[in-house]
């Protein structure tokens, strides 16, 4: 056998040098790589930090009973050595902001999805779909470098506090698995039902914050708040002291104190109060309202004349069509199918809205609501609300009238400071046209003016007090946004322990 070549054995000087020169080419495009890479790190952590020393932001979800919202709150650190306070920069959504989740109607600068999240309980797909496009486009709001130090902050409201509690929680535990995906800080503390006293307290904070009464180093009177949602009453004044009321808390914010009574009132939305109208039309209509096609009517002096809907209403009385053939009986129904008609008496409407307002749905409400004293502290009949916020304010009366208020400022027109004479005025010419149809969330505007009326006249007892509408922009959120950056920043401030309130 030949012996193999010595060249056949060994690589050859030439080819050796020349994957020699190869790997040091590799080996220097490797360094200026890692070079590179540690460049960009540094520059982010400095940018990041930069960032972090001068501003931070906030994100707050609210999981409302009608539909989901987020805000972005940009805040600034500088107003904390003097005040307390940070310094808000910006709130977005704005009026400049392009989405389609941008909802108009709403009047408060809303992304929203629809409905609200106590429609999807069991359903982790329909929580997925409401909550995954806000945060998405929360996310392109903060920057990139500081989503780690961005606390995300979801809340829910009356929607949530209606379920039983296991189905709350099931709801909750879906929207943490979303928020676990995305870039935010979290805690499962800070995804959670707010109770009402909690919701009003944060839209009172919201209000005073905004309107610089809070966080002065000399104690200014602040504004009394009353927020009309969909669900519930939020109001909030604050007193001389306290007086034995389960509704009193005080608040340390920035450099003072402030003795407040935050109530939240769930009967008092825009919602129930409607049905209760029905409610006590169908308890007068009861031997009338049956047509020859066996179709239930119940007659609304709300309602324009051409006005023709069904309504599912919770607690209407309605005739059994085989009890009326037998014995004339009728039954009470607790989900009963009605169709609401238009049947429009101005005089009439002021009078049944009236009862509604003072939570009454008994089938004698227009003789039972006749010079009604404010003076007194117990309504003469049951359910009124009676608080009198007139007598119990620490200071002569200002209240911001904000949500469904502002909604039908908005509406009619008024002056930001109209007396209950102009929006009587403007609700009579309003409810005068043949046009006036029930809106979606069932708080039609011939309702709402007699209603807002009634509230701040007759149930709240404001009497001649100053009620301004707006801010427009307003909410609850801001008071939370501002509460629990405050819990995470590094200052003398100190919030009211109901922050830490929990209904599991």
């Amino acid at each position: 056998m030949e012996p193999k070549s010595p060249s056949k054995v060994k690589l050859s000087v030439t080819g050796f040098s020349r994957w020699k020169r190869v790997l040091k080419v590799l080996s220097f495009g490797f360094l200026i790589l890692l070079s590179l890479i540690g460049v960009y790190l540094a520059y982010s952590f400095v940018k990041a930090r930069n960032v972090l020393e001068s501003s931070y932001y906030t994100v707050v979800v609210d999981c409302g009973s009608t539909g989901t919202l987020v805000n972005v709150f940009e805040w600034e650190k500088r107003g904390l050595v003097n005040q307390g306070l940070p310094y808000l920069v910006h709130a977005y959504p704005d009026d400049s902001t392009k989405s389609p989740l941008w909802k108009k109607s709403c009047h408060y600068h809303c992304m929203q999805t629809e409905p609200g999240l106590d429609k999807f309980v069991g359903d982790a797909s329909g929580v997925r779909a409401s909550l995954e496009p806000l945060i998405v486009w929360a996310e392109q709001r903060v920057p990139r470098e500081i989503h780690g130090n961005t606390p995300i902050i979801i809340l829910a409201t009356a929607g949530l506090r209606r379920l039983a509690a296991e189905d709350a929680r099931q709801v909750l535990d879906h929207v943490e698995v979303v928020v676990r995906e995305h870039s935010f800080a979290y805690s499962k503390n800070w995804i959670r039902v707010l109770t009402g006293k909690e919701e009003a307290y944060y839209g009172w904070l919201a209000l005073n914050y905004k309107m610089g009464t809070i966080g002065n180093s000399l104690k200014a009177d602040t504004f009394g708040l009353l927020d009309l949602g969909g669900s519930s009453l939020q109001v909030v004044v604050e007193v001389a002291d306290e007086d034995g009321n389960e509704n009193f808390m005080t608040s340390n914010i920035g450099s003072t104190t402030h003795d407040i009574l935050a109530y939240s009132l769930p009967a008092f939305g825009l919602n129930e109060p409607f049905d209760r109208t029905v409610v006590m039309l169908s308890q007068n209509q009861m031997d009338r309202g049956l047509t020859t096609t066996n179709r239930f009517e119940v007659r609304h002096p709300c309602l324009a004349s051409d006005f023709v809907q069904n309504y599912t209403c919770s607690g209407c009385a309605m005739p059994n069509v085989t009890a009326l053939e037998n014995s004339g009986s009728h039954m009470h129904a607790q989900f009963s199918l009605t169709y609401l008609v238009g049947d429009p008496d101005w005089e009439q409407c002021k009078k049944l809205v009236k009862a509604a307002a003072m939570n009454y749905s008994g089938p004698d409400w227009s003789q039972q609501l006749v010079g009604r004293n404010c003076e007194a502290n117990i309504s003469s009949f049951s359910g009124s609300i009676m608080l009198n916020l007139k007598a119990v304010a620490h200071y002569s009366g200002r209240f911001h009238a904000l949500s469904g208020f502002f909604v039908l400022y908005d509406k009619l027109n008024l002056s930001r400071r109209a007396s209950m004479t102009e929006i009587w005025e403007k609700g009579e010419q309003l409810c005068s046209r043949s046009s006036t149809k029930l809106s979606k969330n069932g708080g039609q505007y011939c309702f709402r003016v007699p209603y807002v009326a009634s509230l701040i006249e007759d149930a709240l007892c404001l009497g001649n007090a100053e009620i301004i509408f707006g801010p427009g922009d307003l909410s609850w959120t801001l008071g939370a946004a501002l509460a629990y950056g405050l819990d995470t920043t590094e200052t003398l401030a100190s919030i009211s322990t109901i922050k830490t309130m929990k209904i599991f």
